[in-house]
């Protein structure tokens, strides 16, 4: 089902909710905002075998900075921290944006990575934010790689929604980018499946030292997706790491989520194996329908539009099915 198609009173409710210029002026951000945004703004200079080695201390945010906004719909104020424009927050795919949503018990990161670019829109009465991402991130033919997400209370999060250019089928890519662990593997999200967790810990591949080079670890990766089962849940893929020097023998696995588990908004459930695709494969999704459509892509030559085999879920097997 697409888009236009689906009347949802959470979406006739978010339009209009952009907070107007009158009353963004009036906002007073929350103190712990102002903290930290000043601390990350001092903190980078610290030197802590001379503390007097720094430029002059930064004792109110700069303008434009710390915004008010609107987007959880909830008549609450969220805000936008654009992290000003330096090495300290910038690099080859824009500056950082960080993006606060209001929650019943105080806020959630709902967006933190680089952008070149990000907005909050209104689309077809739902409001929206848009980013202008890296360009690593999208098919090679594309003049801007831009994603867009809409927040869902039921899911707790952003969710992914076609870009403002008509593109509807992508690839995921989280809106906040969690860093990654001391030894070089991404951080997880919050209650991601102990048995997903696992799986990637015993995937793990080291690569010797050599005359060039120190060991190093290849880590498989895992991350969360659209619901492709219909359950409202978002699934999960995971990807085997090989043997750091090539392709994996195995391509990437669709893990659904088959019920609510402990955590917030239901996350944390059990998960069951629905799908393993051949070797030198990836995932695209299709998120105009609902659930998204899983589309399981083949290389076809650099900037060809390369198609791909879409995937439906059977319920009666458990699996998804071309």
């Amino acid at each position: 089902m697409r888009w236009n198609q689906i009347g949802w009173a959470s979406v006739v409710a978010a339009a209009g909710l952009f907070i107007s210029v009158a009353d963004a002026r009036a906002q007073t951000p929350p103190e712990g905002f102002v903290w930290y945004v000043l601390n990350a703004l001092n903190g980078f200079y610290l030197d802590v075998d001379d503390p007097t080695n720094r430029p002059p201390l930064v004792t109110e945010i700069p303008d434009g900075v710390l915004e008010p906004v609107e987007v959880s719909g909830d008549d609450r104020t969220d805000w936008l921290i654009r992290w000003p424009d330096s090495t300290q927050f910038c690099g080859t795919g824009g500056c950082r944006a960080t993006l606060y949503l209001s929650g019943e018990d105080g806020f959630i990161r709902a967006f933190d990575r680089q952008a070149l670019r990000f907005e909050v829109k209104t689309v077809d009465g739902e409001v929206r934010v848009e980013a202008a991402l890296h360009h690593l991130y999208c098919d090679s033919g594309r003049n801007e790689c831009l994603r867009a997400w809409a927040w869902e209370p039921a899911a707790g999060r952003l969710q992914e929604r076609p870009s403002s250019d008509g593109i509807s089928r992508l690839t995921i890519v989280a809106p906040v980018d969690l860093g990654e662990e001391a030894d070089g593997s991404p951080i997880l999200p919050d209650w991601t499946p102990s048995t997903l967790e696992e799986i990637r810990f015993h995937s793990r591949v080291w690569r010797p030292a050599t005359t060039e080079e120190g060991p190093s670890l290849c880590q498989a990766e895992l991350f969360d997706t659209p619901d492709v089962n219909g359950d409202g849940l978002r699934d999960w893929v995971f990807t085997p790491a090989g043997e750091c020097d090539g392709e994996p023998e195995s391509g990437f696995q669709v893990w659904v989520t088959m019920g609510p588990g402990p955590g917030p908004q239901g996350r944390g459930g059990p998960v069951a194996l629905a799908y393993t695709a051949p070797p030198e494969r990836w995932a695209e999704y299709e998120v105009s329908e609902r659930p998204a459509m899983l589309m399981v892509v083949a290389p076809c030559g650099e900037g060809a539009d390369c198609g791909g085999i879409p995937l439906r879920w059977n319920a009666s097997t458990g699996r998804l099915v071309e």
